[in-house]
């Protein structure tokens, strides 16, 4: 439920409930304040889940650009060794030997200078956007969390008008708390 479906679906409660002044009427005053900081709140989460999804899908992104920079340099490295021992080996017993080890030398010295700490970067950077893609993942479950405490805090306190129950606006309020305290993790995580 988005925070304008909430505000509706209370205006529609308490536009329906034609109490005379006297219980009823603070209450109402009371749920229609608590309804319209909860809707608030439950913007600012519904906003924060959404932009940890995008956060999510753009490190899933990034990292799987990475990994297959990291696999193209690895198939890289193996050529390159598979060519230096054929070099190797061809050259064994031919005229050409000096020359075939110098440039099978070569290819194992680019090996270590180049195609190794390209490895070794790519695959610091796939691990740091794993970690990152995770870390918005859990974000992301905690302001969905935060959205569902912040919703039913809003139902509960729709209802304590229909059924001039205080307690219900109260047990509303306490779900209302426990959204904001979960989307205030979310923002600290």
């Amino acid at each position: 439920m988005e925070a304008h479906e909430a505000l509706g679906r209370f205006e529609k409660v308490s536009e329906g409930q034609s109490q005379p002044p006297g219980p009823g009427g603070p209450l109402a005053r009371d749920a229609a304040v608590m309804v319209a900081v909860l809707a608030a709140f439950l913007a600012v989460a519904t906003f924060m889940s959404n932009e940890a999804v995008k956060e999510v899908i753009t490190r899933e992104t990034k990292g799987a650009d990475n990994n297959a920079r990291l696999e193209a340099n690895e198939v890289k490295a193996i050529i390159a060794s598979a060519n230096s021992v054929l070099l190797r080996v061809v050259g064994t017993g031919n005229p050409q030997e000096t020359t075939a080890v110098r440039k099978a030398e070569e290819l194992e010295g680019r090996i270590e200078s180049q195609l190794k700490p390209i490895d070794e970067r790519l695959a610091a950077k796939v691990g740091a956007d794993q970690k990152e893609r995770d870390r918005a993942d859990n974000r992301h479950v905690l302001f969905e969390l935060s959205q569902v405490g912040l919703q039913v805090g809003i139902v509960l306190a729709g209802i304590s008008i229909i059924a001039r129950r205080r307690w219900l606006l109260g047990g509303g309020g306490l779900m209302g708390l426990a959204g904001i305290g979960v989307l205030i993790a979310g923002v600290l995580y």
